[in-house]
């Protein structure tokens, strides 16, 4: 498909929120790499690994709540090992470990600390999106890109998974996060 956008044929869709595939589907790999190749050896790759993120939420943000589902059955993906994905993002993040945070970053009348656990939500991260390119590669663009906006808003919205919102910011903003530099300094 090249550059083209593929969601033109997708005409319940508002213009302003078209993605490119290319795009869309290099932020997507650049993720799942850090889970499913051990010990890589690519320059800058805590910046990366930032950017990447950052570029995830963007494409998130372009089809929140304005994208069309697939009716259609599918079979059921397979059963991604969360624990393989861990130790492998291990292998290229040792670094990475616990932080502390508010058990509840959206209600903040009376936060409680909690410990939450780098790898761990990156693994989830990582498990989420394998499943999303599973969907592009064997149902549709359409159902790939509902479950991609589903997964994201549950993430970013549910107190069940505001933990992952947390692992952002640390990733982001924390000089104990990947080294000593923070993508906004």
């Amino acid at each position: 498909m090249g550059s083209h956008l593929f969601f033109n044929k997708l005409s319940s869709i508002k213009r302003h929120t078209l993605i490119e595939l290319t795009s869309f589907s290099a932020v997507i790999h650049q993720i799942i790499q850090w889970g499913t190749t051990p010990k890589l050896t690519i320059d800058n790759k805590v910046l990366l690994l930032k950017k990447s993120l950052i570029s995830l939420y963007q494409e998130y943000l372009k089809l929140r709540s304005n994208t069309p589902s697939d009716d259609k059955d599918y079979h059921d993906p397979p059963d991604f090992n969360f624990e393989k994905i861990s130790n492998t993002i291990r292998s290229n993040f040792a670094e990475l470990g616990f932080y502390q945070t508010v058990s509840y970053p959206f209600d903040l009348k009376k936060p409680d600390t909690i410990l939450g656990d780098a790898n761990d939500d990156l693994s989830d991260i990582i498990k989420g999106l394998m499943e999303v390119q599973w969907r592009f590669q064997n149902t549709s663009e359409i159902d790939a890109i509902w479950y991609f906006e589903f997964i994201m808003r549950n993430k970013s919205t549910t107190s069940e998974q505001a933990h992952e919102v947390c692992f952002q910011k640390y990733i982001l903003f924390s000089r104990q996060a990947l080294g000593n530099e923070t993508l906004y300094e």
